[in-house]
């Protein structure tokens, strides 16, 4: 049976909403990065089974809500992008010092946004999942998305119209979400460019059809990250996309290539010892 602590952990601003998985004999840890908005909704379920796959190979594992989200304090009108990557850093920080044993990350889709220089030199690995690096077109979508939904229920009122807070910070109705415009000029502006050069290694799983090219913008994408991080591994997924699944998926293979990979930075962690 799986080991599962829920808590409230004390983040940078305010209590962030935790579920902890630890095994008895730890070998190494994971922190799990959520994605942005309702893709964090569609991935749940599926980072629950990583997580539960991470524990019975000895892999500590934290699932956590971003401040202003899920069950973590605060509201989302209070967000902004450097609060968000200082609770990621806090948490990496302190295992690092309550434990000598790696850290990984897993950052699945929009949550590559968040991904900073300083972020990715603090871990041992990071494994990425159909990465997000063009904050410009991630945010263009969310808009774009809101525009289907405003039409599909015949509202009057533009996506585009910002509403006021009491303290006079504007907020965007997206997808019944109040985003401060604020955090989606920040999350627009977020690109490969602003990753400096790293050493950690880096597992880029990719979901591809067979018979078909990645797109330009993201073979892009994937080629400027490749540019900066001296040890990249590209893993091709052929897959269910789980997160735009109307019902929930499992993406089997990419789990099952995922257990190798825990497998594999296990192994290679004992190599060192």
């Amino acid at each position: 049976m799986t080991s599962i602590k829920a808590e409230f952990y004390s983040g940078t601003q305010g209590q962030l909403f935790r579920l902890l998985r630890t095994p008895k004999q730890i070998k190494s840890h994971l922190l799990f990065i959520p994605p942005l908005f309702e893709q964090a909704n569609k991935t749940r379920h599926h980072i629950t089974r990583s997580a539960n796959n991470a524990y019975h190979q000895g892999i500590a594992s934290i699932i956590f809500d971003h401040f202003g989200t899920g069950d973590s304090e605060g509201e989302l009108s209070q967000v902004n992008l450097a609060l968000w990557q200082a609770d990621i850093l806090k948490q990496i920080k302190e295992l690092k010092a309550s434990s000598p044993q790696n850290i990984f990350l897993s950052i699945p889709l929009s949550a590559s946004l968040l991904l900073s220089t300083q972020i990715l030199n603090e871990v041992d690995a990071v494994m990425l999942q159909q990465a997000e690096f063009n904050g410009k077109s991630f945010v263009k979508q969310l808009k774009r998305l809101n525009v289907v939904a405003e039409l599909n229920h015949a509202k009057s009122v533009s996506t585009e119209q910002a509403t006021k807070t009491n303290d006079n910070s504007a907020l965007l109705d997206i997808a019944g979400y109040q985003i401060p415009t604020s955090l989606l000029a920040e999350l627009s502006e977020q690109c490969v460019a602003m990753i400096a050069t790293s050493d950690t290694p880096c597992y880029w799983f990719e979901w591809q059809n067979s018979t078909q090219a990645l797109s330009p913008n993201r073979f892009k994408q994937q080629q400027l990250f490749a540019s900066k991080i001296k040890h990249l591994t590209v893993i091709t997924s052929l897959d269910c996309k789980f997160w735009l699944a109307s019902e929930l998926q499992l993406a089997h293979d990419f789990l099952a290539q995922e257990q190798q990979l825990f497998i594999q930075l296990l192994n290679r962690e004992d190599s060192y010892e």
